[in-house]
């Protein structure tokens, strides 16, 4: 099993306005984490074939890029769902927390 924390810094890089509560959800929320791990996976993979640079690759790269957009939906349906938390809106709005 590969470590979650490059893919958590990559999704939170990918959704800044959500960043702090990422590594949040992921340890608390199986299913988000497990797009979170999909999601790594598939872009290390896509960056080998890639590299690769071998013609046999490409129906492969296209499957993965499609699955890869498919999961930052998956991720974005993900963290609509839950609601920003109180201190992140209250730092937002410039309250104290």
């Amino acid at each position: 099993m590969s470590s979650i924390v490059p893919n958590i810094a990559r999704i939170r890089r990918l959704f800044p306005e959500r960043a702090e509560e990422i590594p949040r959800l992921a340890l608390r929320n199986d299913a988000f984490r497990t797009i979170c791990e999909d999601f790594g996976m598939a872009l290390e993979a896509l960056r080998r074939l890639e590299l690769r640079n071998h013609p046999m690759d490409l129906e492969k790269i296209l499957e993965y890029r499609a699955l890869i957009r498919d999961l930052e939906r998956e991720l974005r349906d993900e963290l609509a769902r839950i609601p920003l938390s109180a201190d992140l809106n209250a730092r937002t709005e410039g309250k104290p927390a």
